[in-house]
This record gives C-alpha cells, structure tokens and sequence, in this order.
C-alpha cells in the first residue's frame, strides 16, 4: 500500500515536471526578441511581414491542439502581442478565389489533417478548434488542383465524432 502511494506521488511529481517544462505561445514574455522565442518555441510555421510594420510568427498547435498562435513583433523584433488566430472572427479573413495554400500556410500553419475529394478534384485541410461554448469544432479551407481556395467550411470535429465522445456538455 506505501509502495503504491509512493509511485503514484512519483507519477504526479514527473507529470507536474514535464508539464513545467512545456515550451508555449501563452508564455512569451512582451519585449523578448525574435531570437529568444525562436530559442524558446523553435522555428515557428511562418513568418508574415504585416502592413503595419509588424512581423507575425504562426504557431499551430494542430493536429492534436486546437489553436493557433499568431504572435506579432514590431519593427525592432520586439514580441508586442499574441492572438489565438482560430476563432470564427477570423474565418471571414481568407478570400475565396484569391488566396492559396501558401496563404492559408502562413495564416494558421499546419492543420490536423489533409483529405482528398478526387470526384470533384479538391482538397482540404482540416484545423480543429474549440468553439464557443467549448463545442468541438473544425474549419475546412478546400482548395481546387491548383492551390486555389474554393470554399471555408465549418462542422463538428469528426476527430471527436469518430471517438464516440457526446457532444452534450
């Protein structure tokens, strides 16, 4: 029985120490540089010059997280804010018949899964996403043979739906 507890505290103590440890976007400190949250985070998915001056950093949490971290630098490769890009707000942002894969690329990074649709020659990219209300979600960009966004769709997250788990909360 003392043994038992004993490797269960174990168990807790290394779980509490690996969970410490995690590197994460929500971590970054305002005013680290470039070259310490690359030291920290590791290379992110990309790197966006903005209209503003600005340089955004994408880091996706996909396939099994359900975010997307854009963290934005000034003109002196300051870190000056951090938004979680995966939220409906945004969905509007891509355009339809304009923007691309390497678009979609540097907006969100990468995604959870990628499905063909041969009877219609189209793909798509699958990036999960909690909703409001903390319903499992997923945003589907679907592109035609030529890297060309078609459509951006929105469903339940067939991740959660294939693991039998209710979507009643």
């Amino acid at each position: 029985m003392k043994i038992m507890q004993t490797l269960k505290a174990a168990a807790l103590v290394g779980v509490a120490v690996i969970l410490a440890g995690c590197a994460h976007p929500q971590l970054v400190d305002p005013g680290e540089t470039t070259q310490q949250v690359e030291a920290y985070l590791g290379a992110p998915d990309a790197k966006t010059d903005m209209p503003d001056g600005r340089q955004r950093w994408t880091y996706s949490m996909q396939p099994f997280g359900q975010e997307v971290w854009w963290l934005f630098f000034d003109a002196d490769g300051k870190f000056v804010e951090r938004v979680q890009g995966l939220q409906r707000q945004y969905f509007n942002l891509p355009q339809i018949g304009k923007w691309t894969e390497d678009d979609i690329w540097h907006f969100w990074g990468r995604c959870a899964q990628k499905y063909e649709f041969p009877l219609v020659n189209q793909h798509a990219w699958m990036y999960r996403f909690r909703d409001v209300g903390g319903f499992y979600m997923a945003v589907w960009p679907q592109f035609d043979t030529s890297g060309v966004l078609r459509s951006m769709d929105v469903t339940l997250d067939p991740w959660v739906l294939q693991d039998g788990e209710s979507m009643d909360f």
